[in-house]
């Protein structure tokens, strides 16, 4: 097995703690009469989602050599796009025996870049795949170097990429605020994207209205604790389940695990207690949640598992609960 080569940021983890609790929305309903307005104001508690909470580990290896997966659905196909030598795809039919398809995106594909990573696809509103992803530069190279890309497929297969830089956060003059990376998007009622993404220590959101070319930054996300590597789902109650990394450790090393935290709005967050996903040896590694709902009503999880020397294979686990 070759060792996969990729840039890892070990940041100082911030400590904190987030309460479980309930977010309020105040509806006003006017009422009119002949002569008489009257104003009424309904006040009512909606609950974070306590669903996906449990998980159980899957039985072999998804796909080796491998990291930072992004999946959708095609053709009744789990298509799953990942970081190994470039950005490489692999499919299947049961979401769960993979073959490699090569790499669809390389560094000789953009221009000014040494690396490219961490890839989010979804389908445009006129049927083509855009892909956003990382082009950053080597090992000793400036962190800033770290932007987002784009490229454009009318099949999903084969991709060009698309002139320009799709988007940068410059950050707000905060420790840890040094790079741009590990996107997930999701898009909204409206027709807009949201992209999440990572600064460094924190993670952050993106709005796009033009369907991914351009990106206007909305805040960053409030987790109360390093929130790294942002995977988002929609549930079927119209609420949203993020789901991110953390390392166990306030100095950015040692265990690093998936936590997940619940939203009404998709941007306002409240922590779940306790860890998703730990890793299977001491010493070990996990990271980029990749989240995508089964048609029995179950969730699969891909996430990327690194042993001791750094070696990063993609695994998977199903929701129990």
């Amino acid at each position: 097995m070759k060792k996969l080569i990729f840039i890892l940021l070990l940041p100082i983890l911030l400590s904190g703690c987030i309460k479980q609790k309930s977010e309020t929305i105040t509806t006003t309903t006017i009422q009119a009469t002949s002569t008489l307005t009257t104003i009424i104001q309904l006040t009512t508690t909606v609950k974070p989602s306590s669903k996906l909470l449990s998980w159980t580990k899957e039985k072999e290896t998804r796909i080796d050599d491998g990291v930072s997966s992004c999946t959708i659905i095609k053709d009744n196909e789990y298509w799953i796009y990942y970081t190994a030598n470039g950005i490489e795809l692999a499919t299947s039919s049961d979401g769960l025996t993979f073959t490699k398809k090569g790499t669809v995106l390389d560094v000789k594909d953009v221009s000014d870049v040494d690396m490219v990573t961490n890839p989010a696809v979804f389908k445009t509103n006129d049927g083509k795949y855009r892909m956003i992803f990382e082009g950053s530069k080597k090992i000793g190279g400036s962190q800033s170097d770290r932007k987002l890309y784009s490229a454009i497929s009318s099949d999903g297969l084969t991709w060009k990429t698309e002139q320009g830089v799709r988007f940068q956060d410059e950050g707000d003059g905060k420790p840890g605020e040094m790079f741009t990376s590990v996107p997930d998007i999701i898009r909204l009622d409206d027709g807009r994207l949201r992209m999440y993404y990572t600064r460094g220590l924190t993670s952050a959101i993106a709005i796009s209205n033009d369907d991914g070319i351009t990106w206007t930054k909305e805040k960053n996300l409030d987790l109360g604790t390093m929130a790294l590597d942002p995977d988002i789902i929609r549930m079927d109650d119209g609420t949203y389940k993020l789901f991110y990394t953390r390392f166990d450790s306030q100095f950015g090393v040692g265990e690093q695990y998936i936590m997940s935290a619940n939203s009404v709005d998709g941007v306002n967050f409240v922590m779940d207690e306790g860890k998703r996903i730990k890793p299977g040896q001491e010493n070990t590694v996990i990271v980029d949640p990749d989240v995508i709902k089964l048609t029995d009503g179950k969730y699969r999880i891909y996430y990327g598992e690194a042993d001791n020397n750094m070696m990063f294979n993609i695994n998977s686990a199903i929701s129990t609960g």
